[in-house]
């Protein structure tokens, strides 16, 4: 008897409205600042809010942006009680009851308008608020955009595999932006030798662009004097904030700057670099364990000035324990959807196939893929206007010019077969493919009739690597390892059905690889030829043995046959 009810949040994180919770205080009103009403009676069992249940819609409160915002019940946890909560973005989230009320909260308080006229009590219905950026403080407020290269279909930064001879070669089939290897900042900052060797990570020229300088380091100042000795010779600066490797773990970078207590250096990493950049800088990370975390993440990188994020789909593992797995690509929609800067899809890319599912169902702006392009520096060539919807035009071309020949026969008096028949029919769908097809090569700024490849892309592995070896001769020649590497990851197939991948593994000099690449084009060229000779041999005698066979049938029969 005596207590009085005061209207004060249970959770550090309310503010303005409480969610349903009360402390019961003696004797006095106990002041609560803004939330403090009148004194009222507790609230009795039949006042309680009905509990929710599972697709009401609620308001919760999002941390990162101090706010509550629209989201959907979907269960509540027996062990700990807490609700796990759908927000409107397709994320989800596990949260205290303190930090969930309905959508439509009843105050207790200064009567008004029509149902105060009526002895009633007014509802206050919230304002629905947008998901948006997370506050950083004003030292890190958002820096100036920078106009960003093309970034469509990208090569990954890869250590001993995204070097220059590699980058000119997948620059011909359809690659819009590279990366370089990574480049330790610490000695590239401060060692001009190190800084012209091109096995520590920087090589380019004139024909080598967009290009994006990928570096490694915890420092702001060290990584920022080291993106300042090439900052005129590429196009961007991107901060790795994915490496999983031991290294990374014993340097402290990489996914390991992704821990809470490191995001404010990481923070202040971009926006020094954003700052004091004539360039755009980027970011490469990976999935962290819980996905609320990521949002945080990636919008407080977009905050502090980073003008593109690359999300390798993949969680950062541990120094032992690098993969698990395929990349879970469905997280990748929540942070485009979360961010205004643009974001590439990294993860399971094995064809040209692959590159066009996952832009569909990721809705990210462009594809990231390293292990694809090992094994196929020409996976981008089946784009648009490239030579994929080349060749099926040329196909429709043929079909469509085989279709005329048929109806010249028909025009002369010639009765046609059946089957030609029905080729004539589909004339109509092969000329609307074909202008589909010119569309779509027209809508990518390409003509039809110019490809955007130089020559028709080699279909083996074994051509691949040839290709490879004349671009390192002519660019500049990787060490032997990383030569061997290359042509073995691209000619796999060849090398492992002519039981040659163990002896070019062993190879000891790039005369060596070349010489056994060549020998293998020329075994391989001539079992083709046999295999073509034979099926030629066979099908010439299948046709004579139906031309025997019509004979007969029209001495058996010479009614037929007229």
């Amino acid at each position: 008897q005596g207590a009085v009810v005061s209207r004060r949040p249970t959770s550090r994180y309310c503010t303005r409205l409480a969610p349903l919770a009360f402390e019961i205080h003696d004797a006095v009103p106990v002041p609560c600042g803004p939330l403090h009403t009148e004194p009222v009676q507790a609230m009795t069992t039949e006042e309680e809010a009905p509990w929710p249940s599972p697709g009401d819609s609620l308001l919760g409160f999002w941390e990162p942006d101090a706010a509550w915002l629209p989201c959907e019940f979907v269960r509540q946890r027996r062990k700990d009680g807490r609700l796990v909560v759908n927000w409107e973005d397709g994320s989800s989230s596990t949260l205290e009851q303190s930090e969930v009320r309905p959508a439509k909260v009843v105050r207790r308080g200064r009567k008004r308008g029509l149902a105060a006229e009526e002895g009633g009590e007014p509802e206050l219905v919230p304002t629905p608020l947008r998901r948006r950026i997370s506050e950083v403080p004003r030292a890190l407020q958002l820096a100036s955009r920078h106009k960003l290269p093309p970034h469509r279909h990208v090569m990954a930064p890869m250590v001993g595999g995204s070097e220059l001879p590699f980058r000119m070669l997948a620059r011909i089939y359809g690659t819009d932006l590279c990366y370089t290897p990574m480049i330790y900042s610490g000695p590239f900052s401060e060692d001009a030798a190190y800084r012209a060797a091109p096995e520590n990570g920087f090589q380019t020229c004139a024909g080598d662009r967009p290009l994006v300088a990928h570096f490694c380091g915890d420092n702001p100042e060290v990584l920022l004097a080291a993106a300042k000795h090439i900052a005129d010779k590429v196009d961007a600066i991107d901060l790795n904030l994915g490496c999983p490797q031991r290294v990374a773990f014993t340097g402290h970078f990489g996914s390991y700057l992704l821990d809470p207590k490191d995001r404010a250096l990481v923070c202040s990493i971009v926006k020094r670099l954003s700052d004091s950049l004539p360039i755009p800088v980027f970011c490469k990370i990976r999935l962290l364990d819980d996905m609320d975390a990521t949002l945080e993440l990636a919008k407080q990188l977009e905050a502090s000035g980073a003008s593109l994020l690359a999300v390798h789909a993949r969680y950062r593992g541990s120094p032992t324990h690098r993969r698990d797995g395929a990349a879970h690509l469905q997280h990748i929609n929540p942070i485009k959807k979360v961010l205004r800067i643009p974001v590439l899809a990294n993860g399971n890319v094995r064809s040209w196939e692959d590159v066009e599912a996952n832009l569909k169902s990721t809705g990210a702006d462009g594809i990231m893929s390293a292990e694809g392009m090992l094994d196929d520096p020409c996976i981008f060539a089946g784009r648009q206007g490239g030579p994929a919807p080349q060749a099926a035009l040329r196909r429709v071309d043929k079909k469509l010019r085989q279709i005329e020949e048929l109806m010249a026969k028909e025009a002369d008096g010639c009765i046609l077969s059946p089957g030609a028949l029905d080729k004539v029919s589909c004339r109509k769908a092969l000329r609307a493919e074909r202008k589909q097809l010119i569309a779509a090569a027209e809508s990518e700024g390409a003509s039809p009739s110019a490809c955007t490849v130089a020559g028709p892309v080699p279909k083996d592995g074994l051509e691949k690597a040839r290709l490879y070896l004349s671009m390192s001769r002519k660019y500049w020649m990787p060490p032997v390892s990383t030569v061997i590497f290359h042509c073995r990851r691209m000619a796999k197939a060849e090398l492992t059905n002519y039981q040659l991948l163990e002896e070019f593994s062993a190879l000891k000099s790039v005369e060596d690889g070349e010489a056994a690449s060549r020998s293998t084009i020329r075994r391989h060229r001539r079992s083709a030829n046999s295999r073509r000779r034979r099926r030629t041999r066979g099908s010439a005698g299948k046709n004579m043995r139906r031309a025997w066979l019509g004979r007969q049938r029209a001495q058996a029969d010479p009614c037929r046959s007229s």
